[in-house]
């Protein structure tokens, strides 16, 4: 059972649910219906990939999770790397096949993720900002992924287009915070993330800029009209505070038990905004 376990484990459910909760809110919200092939496809694809890519960068991230993150699979030998890798070549795989049934630009879309997460994991993660910006940007693309396999005779991929600025945004902060509170590990391997190339105080700005223009960019669609009442309020309840906490611990306790509890509650915020943009959609 540990081992079954294990290969549960390793590809992070909660970043799988997310991430397929995601792409089906997307393609509702353009204007699909929940048993359409192509959508259950595509989300599909999308948690294959998704856990595909976590197990890519546990592996790529041995070395430092033994000094951060003992208690993950491989630092505590739960799984050996060759199983590790064996398995990320399958969800991967298997993600590429699946997204070949929702459409040919589903298809482009989630080859070019798998690509870049395997570029990023091997080599741009370690290097200050353009690591950031890449896994930000695969985290926004599964949103153009959900509203393109929207089972339509012209799906509306624009109907992603504010949720995934938001994820960007929220995903760049976020992947900010993470490097700051992994700078021990990156330290020990050489790695060049910002706050270790440029300075915490850098890493700590550029995470309030990001945190920032999330707090402004996430009004716009309600006062473009595309959402209603209900995101509004859930937007400045939900997700308003969990953002100003984040960016107030960033300066105020930049530690790392500090980091890594808002890493967490930055993760369980995702779903406070997914649930903005359902119900001020539905009103």
């Amino acid at each position: 059972m540990k081992n079954v376990s294990a290969f549960l484990l390793i590809i992070r459910p909660l970043n799988v649910f997310i991430a397929g909760l995601s792409i089906a809110l997307a393609a509702l919200l353009a204007e699909a219906h929940w048993l359409c092939a192509s959508v259950m496809f595509a989300v599909i694809s999308g948690m294959l990939i998704t856990a595909g890519a976590n197990v890519s960068n546990d592996i790529c991230d041995i070395a430092i999770d033994r000094i951060n993150k003992p208690q993950r699979i491989l630092p505590a030998g739960r799984m050996s790397v060759r199983a590790a890798q064996i398995y990320t070549i399958i969800l991967l795989a298997s993600g590429v096949i699946f997204s070949i049934f929702v459409g040919l630009f589903a298809a482009i879309i989630a080859a070019s993720s798998t690509f870049l997460v395997i570029i990023y994991n091997l080599w741009l993660k370690r290097q200050p900002l353009v690591g950031n910006f890449v896994v930000s940007m695969v985290s926004a693309l599964a949103f153009i992924f959900g509203a393109v396999a929207a089972c339509t005779n012209n799906p509306r991929w624009q109907a992603g287009f504010f949720p995934a600025c938001f994820a960007f945004l929220f995903h760049f902060g976020r992947e900010i915070v993470k490097d700051i509170e992994d700078q021990a590990g990156d330290r020990a391997v050489h790695a060049r993330t910002l706050p270790l190339a440029f300075g915490l105080s850098a890493a700590q700005a550029v995470a309030t800029i990001a945190f920032a223009t999330l707090l402004i960019v996430v009004l716009i669609p309600f006062v473009r009209g595309v959402y209603q009442q209900p995101y509004l309020w859930i937007v400045l309840l939900g997700v308003y505070p969990a953002i100003l906490f984040a960016t107030w611990q960033v300066w105020r306790h930049p530690e790392v038990r500090p980091m890594r509890a808002v890493s967490n509650l930055l993760k369980a915020d995702m779903l406070i905004g997914v649930l903005a943009i359902w119900l001020g959609s539905q009103s």
